[in-house]
């Protein structure tokens, strides 16, 4: 066979906007004017140094240099997406020694696969800023044709007050690993479960980051499989017993000075005196890359000069160095190199409170416009203070924002409070605007957000901040606000049930509720809470006691349609105890509760809910009738409900009579309803439950010996699943529809 001639390589990046602006006749300084971007930036980009610029750096330049559609689209494509979360951030730009551990991973990664009855885990231990994530990158990056099934990362956030749960920790690893967030577990255990299925026949490397201990870790641990999981952790982690061990210490002294001289080029310094400034960095490589940047951005500053000020900054910050020698030290240089403005950008970022974040917030604490928030993050990258994450983001690392924390005590005390309540109210105000979004009829009036599509994308890529912003405010007494954002969120939580913060969600806003004295509010938000336990937590014992506690706030309040939610939640949770009898009568309870309420929404679900108990129960006559009784509510067009809620409760309905017939027996009858349940679910366009309501309608007309319209159905349930990537029922079709094959029907 001839062989198949390579692709001409495209160019770069940084070659297509180096050819463009020469051809434009400018400067790489006169393009920053014109752009606004900073002539360091532009030259790093034109370099190939930054392979995935922010977008709107991006943006920016590609307009200024008229860079034809065709062209903005390859590179767009190619260079200016980050990757999501879960995707693995680049490796560091420089990186010295660590020879013989990059070995030791190599070796322990190149390992036949058939040796591993367990995939391997290895726990990279060390003290802060010793470069453990970097030497993760860095040997993930050297071990990428060892692992074509993927290279994942997420940062499990060990030294935070409030370090990632293990369930999150999991969920974003799944949807990495291209679990659609419907197939996502609800438990920690079940996620544990399917990472680990997931995994066993896949050749791929995990790192998990910044483990806070081994409880954390013990949920992530792997099954058996050929992949390789990563650790970091300045803690030993010694509890996981299936883990290896490589601890590292500060660079040896020719390869911190090395790093240096890498940094800091084209700086000249006597040897002597390099060697001088990587010892005052404690041979730490945070350290050496904060210190080598400023030599590299300084150019009139020597080396000579930056010793004599460390060996001056040491006696005041002996104290908080402790144990990161020449972090604090080195941070504080830097810091005092920066103009007023991006002292202020930088103190101010400790006011984020998540991991990391974009412009936007940081244009809220500073006052100042997005453009200029963002411009001001890029300045402090390239400071070395701030890092450039995925997906167009900004964070800090751990002793960086603790600097920070430091300095914004020190320097504006008097703001502290006043800016991180500003910043709280500006998150919980923002997220209220996205979940609004949600309700059955949309925001009331225009928001933040065009439509869904926008709120939803807000609401996942900011959880981290969200999530922490609600804790903040609710620990620091803004109640008002809390209960408010989360009133509005309580509709989004239905489209992520798997998320695994929901109960802290309401629990906190159960606890605000309580604190401001108002009782129905109190039972709104511990009904909420019931939810989550009973259906995203599935702790169905601790879904009783919250719904107890809400029934009971509700009775002081006097309010029969929450005393009617209440009991309706209760019952769930007895439902999930598989507690049929008790269910059934809470459910009739609310019934009765919920006709005496103005609740229009809630009377509907009572019905059908009671009829599922009447069904469980071996009732399946009397489910039918109330069943029955439901749909006759809801198609009666007195009956005051949103529309869309009045056709979804229809739908299901609809199956659920269905199901009645079949316990029944009356199988005719049962595929009408069935038959009328899917063209209804069509209707409310809910792909999931209509591709289940197909194969029990084929199940039926089966019965009946009328299959003639089956394959069709099958046909599309089978794409309906695969679409919503539900396999076991994509299986149960197929196996139906090969059934009908050998008797002779096929699609039409």
């Amino acid at each position: 066979m001839k062989p198949i001639p390579s692709a001409p390589e495209r160019p770069t990046l940084g070659a297509v906007l180096r050819g463009r602006r020469v051809a434009a006749g400018l400067s790489i300084e006169g393009l920053a004017e014109r752009c606004g971007v900073s002539a360091r930036a532009i030259s790093d980009i034109e370099r190939d140094r930054v392979r995935r610029p922010q977008r709107r750096t991006l943006t920016v330049l590609l307009d200024v240099l008229d860079v034809p559609d065709d062209e903005r689209r390859r590179l767009v494509e190619t260079t200016s997406v980050r990757p999501a979360g879960g995707g693995l951030p680049d490796p560091p730009r420089y990186f010295s020694g660590r020879a013989a551990e990059l070995r030791t991973l190599g070796d322990i990664a190149r390992r036949p696969s058939g040796d591993r009855q367990q995939a391997t885990v290895l726990v990279v231990t060390g003290p802060a800023g010793v470069g453990k994530t970097s030497l993760a990158l860095r040997a993930s990056a050297d071990l990428a044709t060892e692992f074509p099934d993927g290279r994942f990362f997420v940062d499990l956030r060990g030294m935070d007050d409030v370090p990632t749960t293990p369930g999150e920790a999991l969920h974003r690893l799944l949807r990495a690993l291209g679990v659609p967030e419907p197939r996502i577990p609800a438990g920690l255990d079940e996620r544990s479960t399917a990472y680990r299925s997931v995994l066993c026949q896949r050749r791929a490397l995990v790192v998990w980051d910044n483990a806070a201990d081994e409880a954390q870790a013990r949920p992530l641990l792997p099954g058996a499989g050929p992949g390789l999981v990563l650790f970091t952790s300045r803690r030993r982690l010694s509890g996981l017993d299936t883990a290896q061990w490589l601890s590292l210490e500060p660079l040896p002294a020719e390869d911190s000075t090395a790093m240096l001289r890498a940094i800091a080029r084209p700086v000249a310094a006597d040897p002597t005196e390099l060697h001088e400034l990587a010892r005052h960095c404690g041979h730490m490589p945070l350290a050496l890359r904060v210190t080598g940047q400023r030599l590299s951005d300084e150019p009139g500053l020597s080396v000579a000069e930056l010793n004599r000020r460390f060996t001056g900054e040491q006696a005041r910050l002996r104290v908080i160095d402790a144990g990161t020698a020449g972090i604090h030290t080195a941070l504080s240089l830097s810091y005092r190199r920066l103009g007023a403005d991006l002292r202020r950008t930088f103190r101010r970022l400790s006011l984020m409170p998540g991991p990391d974040f974009g412009p936007d917030p940081v244009a809220v604490v500073t006052q100042v416009s997005d453009e200029e928030a963002e411009q001001r993050l890029e300045a402090l990258v390239e400071s070395g203070l701030v890092a450039a994450v995925p997906a167009d983001r900004y964070g800090l690392h751990d002793l960086v924002r603790d600097f920070a924390v430091d300095r914004m005590t020190a320097e504006e005390p008097d703001s502290v409070g006043p800016s991180r309540t500003c910043s709280l109210h500006w998150w919980l105000a923002r997220t209220a605007a996205a979940g609004r979004h949600f309700e059955p009829n949309g925001p009331t009036s225009l928001t933040e957000f065009p439509d869904r599509a926008a709120a939803t994308a807000w609401l996942d890529a900011e959880r981290g901040n969200w999530f922490a912003a609600l804790r903040s405010a609710a620990a620091e007494g803004l109640h008002a606000p809390v209960v408010d954002t989360v009133d509005a969120l309580h509709w989004f939580s239905d489209s992520r049930v798997h998320l695994d913060l929901w109960a802290e969600v309401f629990r906190l806003s159960a606890e605000s509720a309580a604190r401001l004295g108002d009782p129905r509010t109190e039972a709104v938000h511990l009904n909420y809470l019931a939810w989550a336990q009973a259906i995203c937590q599935r702790e169905f014992a601790g879904s009783v006691a919250t719904a107890g506690r809400a029934l009971d706030r509700a009775v002081s309040a006097d309010d029969p349609a929450q005393q009617g939610w209440a009991l309706l939640y209760a019952a769930s949770g007895h439902a999930g105890l598989g507690e049929h009898a008790a269910a059934l009568r809470q459910r009739q309870r609310a019934w009765v509760m919920l006709r005496r309420s103005t609740d229009r929404e809630g009377l509907p679900q009572a019905m059908a809910s009671l009829g599922s108990s009447l069904l469980a129960l071996g009732r399946p006559a009397e489910a039918l009738r109330v069943h029955q009784r439901t749909q006759r509510l809801l198609r009666d067009p007195r009956y005051p409900i949103a529309a869309f809620a009045r056709a979804a409760t229809d739908a299901l309905n609809c199956r659920r009579i269905g199901d009645d017939l079949a316990a029944l027996g009356r199988w005719p009858e049962c595929v009408t309803a069935r038959r009328e349940a899917v063209a209804r679910l069509r209707a409310t366009a809910l792909p999931a439950i209509e591709a289940l309501a197909s194969v029990e309608l084929v199940e039926a007309l089966r019965r009946t010996g009328e299959t003639r319209e089956a394959p069709a159905h099958l046909v599309r349930a089978i794409a309906l699943a695969e679409e919503c990537d539900d396999p076991d029922l994509a299986g149960r079709a197929a196996t139906l529809l090969a059934e009908l094959s050998r008797d002779g029907l096929t699609p039409g």
